[in-house]
């Protein structure tokens, strides 16, 4: 008998010391998922002069002056609008003097414009972004809408939301356009002016204007995850150029409780408002379930595992084995959390009008971002369970569906192409797949293409993240050169790509 045990240790032994053998190889031995192309393009000989960055960023702080701001559909500073026109127009004359190039007011206050190629056989793409920001309220260090430049920093609402795209990409094609280039494939790019308030009056009409004349894309790149330097767990020594192959849903729940109102001298065991909050704090603690392996995550982490920390490394080319542990360490932050499950906030609460009288109802408002991975029935079903008290109304008020996943990986052209772009001008980062916790402009595209990518080239880590949609929003004038690099060599390697694509099948 003791034989047995002794074989069975020793076997068990055996066992474990392969598999850490096994582990420590395929953390020793890991490659990039997807093996981007280094080889020479001709957008390599393209980059915008370092003496003219001070115009540059002039020009963004000067679009940060104009307030287009999002408060509500029917609350928008339409003047400020034409006058971003105006001034969009007057910084890039040969943009808007080309006779390639048409311009279009879409809804009165979107813009869209068709750069023509002379090669029709080659599928059209769309570059989009959108002239809206958000209020500005909030302790800042400087006017939100003064467009300040101090210490190399700009700083205003929309520096990195989503202004830094639009001048970015004009910027670029102003460029090119000096510099005599007259594209072969036809491209369009799409400025929403309601981004902020989903869409409904800009890119939807945009995209209904395109579809109705039977214009079919190849792929639309849009906002959406930024170079990360600092924010993704375990990678600290490189920035990471998260591509967003999807999105999540938007789902907005109205909470509601009604119950017998009273005077406070005499006060009921229960009210309206001790409930509701009770539910809400029990939605808090019970998150939704993980989804880690149900979308793009493996590969993810996967694709970055390579430029992780040793441990992190160990963990992430070994997560066949080690998922369950991960998924823990990444629910610790809120930003790797929201990577992997639906996300729930808390974002309005009401209840009471006088400080003595005890409120007969209360109200909250929660917003969800869906994970690809589930339905409205699934959220539904578990905030249910989770609030635990049928006294506890849930109504939809608003659902936008998660958006499907975009082709990616070794085989994916343009997946290739924006990482690609993304390396010449960050040569050291890791280029990931990811889905976009926020929502873009991208779900009124969808009839159009199948591929549809989030990225917006600019560094974000973790003093500069907070001012996405707070306060301080800032770009510094050396990472928003960088903007304007990704754009220009994009458009370029866009226009060539299909040229390099037979040349390396040749090979």
């Amino acid at each position: 008998m003791t034989m047995g045990f002794s074989t069975i240790f020793k076997v068990l032994g055996i066992l474990f010391t392969g598999l850490v053998i096994v582990t420590i190889l395929r953390a020793l031995t890991i490659q990039d998922l997807v093996k981007f192309s280094k080889s020479p393009r001709k957008s390599d000989n393209f980059l915008t002069k370092d003496s003219e960055v001070g115009a540059y960023a002039e020009r963004l702080a000067a679009s940060l002056r104009i307030q287009t701001v999002s408060y509500n559909t029917d609350q928008l500073d339409r003047g400020d609008f034409i006058k971003l026109h105006q001034f969009l127009e007057d910084s890039f004359p040969l943009v808007h003097s080309s006779p390639n190039i048409s311009r279009e007011f879409i809804n009165t206050y979107s813009l869209l414009y068709k750069i023509s190629g002379s090669n029709t056989e080659l599928k059209p793409y769309l570059l989009a972004a959108h002239l809206d920001v958000v209020p500005a309220n909030g302790s800042w260090s400087v006017n939100p809408f003064d467009g300040v430049i101090k210490d190399g920093v700009i700083y205003g609402r929309g520096a990195i939301d989503d202004k830094h795209s639009v001048m970015g990409i004009l910027e670029a094609l102003e460029y090119l356009l000096r510099e005599g280039f007259e594209p072969q494939r036809t491209f369009y790019i799409a400025f929403g002016h309601d981004e902020e308030l989903t869409g409904q009056q800009g890119a939807h009409v945009i995209g209904q204007t395109l579809l109705q004349r039977n214009v079919d894309l190849d792929f639309v790149l849009d906002e959406g995850f930024y170079y990360l330097k600092d924010l993704v767990t375990g990678v600290t020594s490189y920035p990471v150029a998260m591509i967003g192959i999807s999105e999540k849903g938007w789902l907005e729940l109205e909470l509601s409780t009604a119950m017998p109102p009273g005077h406070s001298s005499i006060p009921p065991l229960e009210s309206a408002l001790g409930v509701l909050a009770k539910g809400v704090a029990n939605l808090e603690a019970n998150r939704h379930p993980s989804m880690f392996g149900k979308g793009p995550e493996y590969d993810m982490f996967s694709s970055i595992a390579p430029y992780a920390d040793p441990f992190y490394r160990y963990l992430f080319a070994n997560l066949w084995l080690f998922q369950p542990l991960f998924v823990r360490v990444l629910s610790q932050k809120p930003v790797t959390d929201s990577f992997h499950r639906t996300a729930t906030a808390i974002t309005i609460f009401q209840s009471g009008y006088k400080n003595n009288v005890i409120p007969g109802s209360a109200k909250a408002i929660v917003n969800h971002r869906v994970h690809p991975a589930q339905t409205l029935e699934d959220v539904l079903a578990h905030d249910k369970k989770a609030i635990g008290d049928e006294r506890v109304e849930i109504r939809v008020r608003k659902y936008i569906p998660p958006m499907p996943i975009s082709p990616y990986g070794e085989e994916e052209e343009i997946y290739r192409l924006i990482g690609d772009t993304a390396l010449q001008i960050c040569p050291d980062c890791a280029v990931a797949p990811g889905i976009s916790p926020a929502n873009t402009d991208l779900k009124h595209y969808v009839k159009l293409t199948k591929k549809l990518y989030r990225f917006s080239p600019a560094f974000v880590d973790p003093i500069t993240l907070p001012g996405l949609h707070g306060d301080d929003e800032r770009l510094s004038v050396r990472d928003y050169k960088k903007v304007i690099d990704f754009y220009l060599k994009f458009i370029l390697n866009a226009d060539d790509y299909h040229l390099f694509l037979k040349k390396k099948d040749e090979l």
